[in-house]
């Protein structure tokens, strides 16, 4: 028969032994005293009174309360010292207000009272910015306005991509920004994620900056103005904001134009590089042609002036010569005449080859070839020379005898001069 069927005894037993319906609840004042007398035997030496009450206050009681005390209050001292490394401060926040920042070192703080936030300030962080941006119109001098001016109660109507962006031109960009903490306390309680706040602030900065720029411009010679452009634009935002992170570095790494127009693009890159190089050429054929003709026209100058010099020396020598033969002339002009008759014949002589002379009260004319009669002086000349050069078999011998004829002729002059 089961326990539970019925029937039964209606005392309803318990199939593992038990009657739950007569169980009472546990006496709570039983328990307090039973943990009462445990901590008396831990903290009290001594006989105990079994049914009494310890007391509170009593010595054994307070000195172990004590020590307790003293070990938890070691620990909590112990627990607020920390370190904060070379490249980090700490932000300390007591009771959920600022406090204080803390330089690298050995600190303490009031551990469950105070807090602690710790940021590398020397660290260099990084991202990187691609997309597609629009560039100024070529043809036209207005900027991209992707905004819409409309007066109030009347329903906005999106631009007309189409017609807004048709004289637009689309450039891909790819940036990197670098970037580190500079004030811990604006950095992590000013704004509610800096991090990416500034990924937003340098997409802004670089999309406002290309709006300004033409794509050749963009795509050939802006990409320095576009960088520093870029840079100064989010360090004014960042400020604004108080951010507390300070923009190291702006690296333009690729801008590309439009896939229908990459390869015109190109074109036009290689062109202007090989216009550079003509260009630097140029300059360098220049810098040695040029000082090679400086160096010619300096001597041919300083020839002219030296000639000159010298035709007016010249002349200011003819000009004090022809006074000079004045004043003589003056004196005796007959002999002065036959003078300069004789020298300006001699000087016609010295330059003619060949004379003719026509004699007075004759037809006959008399040709000298002067000519061959020098020519003929000159080769009698040399043959005497090379006659008088060349040593005969008793030219040793004549020597002597010259010698003495030579010292009895002196000797003979000097007694002629004696008498």
């Amino acid at each position: 028969m089961a326990w539970n069927e019925p029937g039964g005894s209606g005392k309803n037993p318990d199939p593992w032994g038990g009657n739950k319906n007569n169980q009472q609840p546990p006496d709570l004042d039983k328990l307090i005293k039973q943990f009462i007398q445990k901590l008396q035997t831990l903290f009290k030496s001594g006989p105990k009174l079994p049914g009494t009450l310890p007391p509170v206050f009593s010595q054994g009681y307070s000195w172990g309360l004590g020590v307790i005390l003293a070990v938890i209050l070691a620990i909590w001292v112990l627990a607020g010292f920390f370190i904060v490394n070379p490249a980090e401060q700490g932000v300390i926040l007591r009771l959920g207000k600022y406090s204080d920042t803390v330089n690298p070192g050995l600190h303490w703080m009031a551990r469950f009272i105070d807090t602690k936030y710790l940021v590398d300030v020397r660290k260099i962080y990084s991202f990187s910015l691609q997309n597609d941006f629009l560039t100024k119109s070529s043809e036209q001098g207005d900027l991209p306005n992707p905004y819409a001016v409309v007066e109030k109660n009347v329903p906005v109507v999106p631009l007309d991509k189409s017609g807004a962006d048709r004289s637009k031109n689309v450039v891909n960009v790819e940036l990197t920004v670098q970037y580190r903490i500079a004030d811990p306390r604006a950095y992590l309680f000013n704004v509610v994620n800096p991090d990416d706040t500034i990924q937003q602030v340098a997409a802004g900065a670089l999309s406002d900056v290309i709006g300004k720029m033409k794509l050749d411009e963009v795509l050939t010679t802006g990409r320095e103005s576009l960088s520093l452009g870029v840079l100064e634009k989010i360090k004014h935002v960042l400020q604004t904001y108080n951010a507390g992170l300070e923009v190291v570095a702006v690296t333009l790494r690729k801008v590309q134009a439009p896939d229908q127009v990459r390869a015109a693009f190109n074109d036009v890159n290689r062109a202007d590089q090989e216009k550079a190089t003509y260009i630097q050429q140029a300059q360098a054929y220049a810098s040695k042609v040029v000082p090679l003709a400086q160096g010619v026209a300096a001597r041919i100058l300083a020839d002219a002036n030296a000639y000159q010099q010298q035709v007016v020396l010249g002349a200011q020598a003819e000009i004090a010569k022809y006074q000079a033969l004045l004043s003589v002339y003056k004196t005796s002009p007959d002999l002065t005449r036959e003078r300069m008759y004789i020298e300006t014949m001699q000087t016609v002589f010295e330059n003619t080859s060949k004379i003719l002379v026509d004699v007075n009260g004759s037809n006959n004319m008399l040709y000298l070839p002067i000519d061959k009669l020098v020519q003929s002086v000159k080769a009698e000349d040399i043959t005497q020379q090379a006659v008088n050069n060349t040593p005969t078999p008793y030219s040793n011998l004549s020597a002597p005898i010259n010698a003495a004829q030579d010292q009895s002729t002196v000797s003979t002059e000097t007694n002629d001069g004696s008498h």
